[in-house]
């Protein structure tokens, strides 16, 4: 199969950034987080990373890759401690993009959804194939009634938004955590957020 090409200055960019944010990340902070998904994605897809290669050495480079493998790490942690307590739950990553934290947690029996836009999921699933335990699923976060009944929750369900909530409107984020409440009971939701002044950083 041809690997994906990305043009520059389109929606698909976006997936570029924190992908190589997290191999940066992984190679200037080894110790924290080793994420050999997001360079092997990176060494497949079809874009020209060298606008990245010439800022990576600068110290908000540096700064971002910190914060994005330890967000990684995080999340990670949260998996891990919830995994064993429910080795066959589901893990759902909300707004996956081309992230690829919990297979570095796999039990070996959890089942893992992958929830984005159809053209984010086409690329996905060229340059990180899903494994046997992987469901990847297009859908709009905000439509729940398209997803939501295709998460296996039997055996414990978590879920997850890394870099998400903030492209969303307050009400939008309300009504989506409260049909998870009411779908999932039991489950547990981890998400990360900005601040007024981290929207107006981000979206510069």
């Amino acid at each position: 199969m041809k690997e994906p090409r990305i043009e520059k200055n389109t929606v698909q960019e976006t997936l570029v950034v924190p992908l190589y944010g997290r191999m940066l990340g992984s190679e200037l902070f080894p110790s924290i987080l080793q994420d050999p998904y997001a360079r092997d994605a990176l060494t497949r897809l079809e874009f020209d990373v060298s606008q990245f290669d010439q800022k990576r050495d600068s110290l908000a480079w540096k700064f971002g890759s910190l914060e994005g493998i330890l967000r990684s790490r995080d999340i990670l942690f949260e998996i891990e401690a919830y995994l064993k307590a429910h080795p066959q739950a589901a893990i759902v990553n909300m707004g996956c993009g081309l992230d690829a934290t919990p297979l570095l947690a796999d039990s070996g029996s959890m089942r893992l959804y992958n929830i984005d836009h159809q053209h984010v999921i086409q690329t996905r699933n060229v340059l990180i194939p899903p494994m046997e335990c992987e469901t990847n699923l297009v859908a709009d976060l905000k439509d729940t009634a398209a997803w939501i009944p295709q998460i296996d929750a039997s055996h414990g369900v978590f879920l997850f938004a890394a870099g998400v909530f903030m492209y969303f409107q307050k009400d939008e984020v309300r009504d989506l955590v409260l049909a998870l409440r009411r779908a999932f009971p039991q489950g547990v939701l981890v998400f990360d957020t900005l601040g007024a002044f981290g929207v107006k950083t981000l979206m510069k």
